[in-house]
């Protein structure tokens, strides 16, 4: 009898660290099947950027300082969701942000925003590619703050962090999208961009029901924002310092928060 109580204990201890085992694999696997799809999407965005000096970016720099989730907005040769009117261009202007409107269904979430646009002269409703000195902010208000927008679409239903910095083409991690050392203080279609780090936080279905929509924000704000003095690798081994030495929440929740990075390199102009 006592014989078989060990085995029985043993047999069960097995189990139960197979379990864990399991259940820890399924939510990273839960985790990655939500940002393999996004990161997809991101790259054909990135790749069928229109680069032009004559047009307007939304991007962080130093005149645009992004403090916590950041946001952009640029014009690409994709598909959109385009105006009942017809006279579909193939250009649409593209937008990524957490959506951080309290109350909605989309709070703490990552959104995109893909708005076609129609060709120029024929519309005096429509809005087509603008070139400057009018700018994306001044023409699409939606397209770079936090109001609603019927044009946005849930693609990361939980990805609750949002940051991105540049590798210029000088080898340099920069917050701002052109080489100052050159003498360059704009973007001037991207010219100096060799490619675009995105950096990313999401949390597995299971876990996200111990965290409430309040936790994940203040540990969204624990997620530090990129700096000038990091180098490759450095965000995202902050954010994960950040996450083990948050004790305040729940602990299973939190181990199970992924960090992903990626570089979206830029083709040249054409």
């Amino acid at each position: 009898m006592a014989i078989l109580v060990v085995l029985i204990l043993l047999v069960g201890r097995l189990f139960n660290t197979a379990a864990a085992v399991t259940t820890s694999g399924n939510k990273r696997m839960d985790a990655d099947a939500q940002l393999r799809p996004l990161f997809d999407r991101m790259a054909v965005d990135f790749s069928q950027m229109i680069k032009r000096a004559d047009i307007d970016y939304y991007l962080k720099s130093s005149a645009n300082a992004q403090v916590g989730n950041d946001q952009l907005a640029f014009y690409s040769v994709v598909a959109g969701y385009y105006p009942s009117s017809g006279s579909q261009s193939p250009i649409s202007i593209v937008g990524y942000r957490i959506n951080s409107t309290s109350g909605s269904v989309s709070f703490n979430k990552l959104e995109r925003m893909s708005k076609g646009l129609v060709w120029n002269g024929v519309s005096t409703t429509n809005t087509p590619i603008v070139f400057l000195p009018l700018t994306i902010s001044g023409t699409w208000p939606a397209a770079t703050n936090g109001s609603s927008d019927s044009d946005y679409e849930l693609i990361g239903p939980y990805v609750f962090r949002f940051e991105y910095y540049y590798l210029l083409k000088n080898g340099n991690l920069s917050d701002t999208p052109w080489d100052t050392s050159t003498g360059h203080n704009t973007v001037t279609g991207m010219q100096d961009v060799a490619a675009v780090s995105v950096c990313m936080a999401a949390i597995d279905p299971k876990s996200r029901i111990l965290v409430s929509d309040s936790q994940l924000t203040a540990l969204a704000e624990r997620l530090p924002d990129f700096s000038t003095s990091m180098k490759p690798g450095d965000l995202p081994s902050q954010w994960q310092a950040a996450l083990d030495g948050t004790t305040d929440m729940a602990r299973p929740a939190i181990q199970n928060v992924r960090i992903y990075q990626r570089y979206f390199y830029l083709l040249p102009k054409s």
